[in-house]
């Protein structure tokens, strides 16, 4: 695309609110699920397969949509993204049997190329120094989706059975129809690219890359413990109704998009972003330390309230800035394979930690799934703080090597 920062500029702030768009139409559907296939007669573990099925698939696919992206583009595969949207939300709101819902999960998870393509989208139209405050951005816009659009699929579902997910389909469509209309071409078509050049060499940035997975995966692991574990939890233990869950998602929601939208790009601006991405793994593990030592006290208490709101500081501080440290340290021809294998490596954690942490919880207590969360993240910032400083330098131009902003 055009060098001119104007229009760089112009061409991020398109992206945010066509991911922000695509994600409220996802968040309207999330939370409809159980209920729609508990409707349909589906049994507990057939329900656990279905909200893995997204995220299965996600984890499979995630490379190729970045690779693909490097090589014809982020505009078309953006679209053929926001077109699975469309088609995901039409199956979900007609679907009137558990293998229809299958198949939304199905053509969801299939073409879920969206935010790993908008993230090397966000790196096109950035200088390497100011990618964590856009990949922040990016971040508080899952925030902010998850916070209204299940609210306005509660709205919704008060309409007919089917209203969440046609009117999520209405959104994902006009959506489609703007990015068609106004989205450019972040990146021009380059020759074929592979991952061979950005993460399997020993030598060169690649290698660098692969402790920034390891971290991505075992912080993610831990982060999923907020949804698998902290709703019953709180409800079985603490005694607190579904309103007060609710309550609960809304504080890390509001915390995510203030850290994300506002501190994770100034604090890894001061720090680096490997040191800044260990400093929130950090802070993950002291979060779920707090909520295993809480012990089984009912109602809400100020060691609740502080335990998840550093857990979810901690986590939406280290997302942006390991995916800006992992673009610092990639040639521009491969920024969407090696965000992909990112993101990928956080949807492997998300369908492995609820039937980690829902085993845990069966055999030592509801509280016990914390306690694992906690190592986890722990286990994520050691890694960080060994190995996200050291790596290979950054690279500021295509084969080219310049200073790493992290610190030594």
């Amino acid at each position: 695309m055009a060098a001119s920062p104007q229009r760089r500029e112009h061409a991020a702030r398109l992206v945010l609110a066509i991911v922000l768009a695509d994600l409220v139409g996802f968040a309207i559907i999330v939370p409809q699920l159980s209920v729609s296939a508990s409707r349909f007669g589906a049994q507990p573990l057939l329900i656990g397969f279905l909200a893995a099925t997204d995220s299965a698939l996600s984890a499979v696919l995630a490379p190729a949509w970045g690779r693909l992206s490097d090589r014809v583009g982020r505009r078309p595969v953006l679209l053929a993204g926001l077109a699975g949207s469309v088609l995901a939300a039409l199956l979900f709101g007609l679907a009137a049997s558990v293998p229809l819902l299958f198949a939304s999960r199905l053509v969801s998870g299939g073409l879920s190329g969206t935010v790993t393509v908008a993230q090397a989208a966000l790196a096109d139209c950035s200088a390497p120094e100011k990618r964590a405050r856009l990949l922040g951005l990016l971040g508080a816009a899952f925030g902010i989706a998850f916070t209204i659009g299940p609210a306005i699929g509660g709205l919704a579902a008060g309409l007919g059975e089917s209203a969440p997910g046609l009117l999520a389909a209405a959104i994902a469509s006009v959506n489609l129809g703007l990015a068609w209309l106004a989205l450019p071409e972040t990146r021009q078509p380059a020759a074929a690219t592979g991952w061979s050049r950005t993460v399997d060499a020993d030598a060169g940035a690649g290698a660098g890359l692969l402790p920034a997975i390891g971290v991505q995966g075992a912080a993610t692991l831990a982060f999923s413990a907020v949804y698998a574990a902290v709703p019953l939890w709180m409800q079985q233990a603490l005694g607190f109704a579904r309103r007060d869950v609710s309550y609960a998602f809304a504080l890390t929601g509001l915390v995510g998009v203030v850290m994300q939208g506002v501190l994770a790009a100034r604090l890894s601006a001061r720090v680096g972003e490997g040191r800044a991405a260990s400093v929130g793994a950090g802070a993950l593990a002291l979060g779920f330390g707090g909520l295993a030592l809480g012990g089984m006290a009912p109602g809400w208490s100020g060691q609740l309230l502080v335990s998840l709101a550093l857990a979810s500081a901690g986590f939406n501080l280290l997302s942006p800035a390991l995916a800006a440290w992992v673009s610092r340290r990639t040639p521009a021809s491969g920024q969407g394979a090696a965000l992909g294998v990112l993101q990928s490596a956080g949807f492997v954690a998300r369908v492995a930690g609820p039937p980690t942490y829902g085993a845990t919880a069966e055999q030592l207590g509801l509280a016990a799934p914390f306690t694992a969360a906690a190592v986890a993240a722990a286990v994520a910032a050691v890694l960080g703080a060994a190995r996200l400083g050291r790596a290979a330098p950054a690279v500021t131009s295509e084969g080219g090597r310049g200073g790493s902003s992290a610190p030594p």
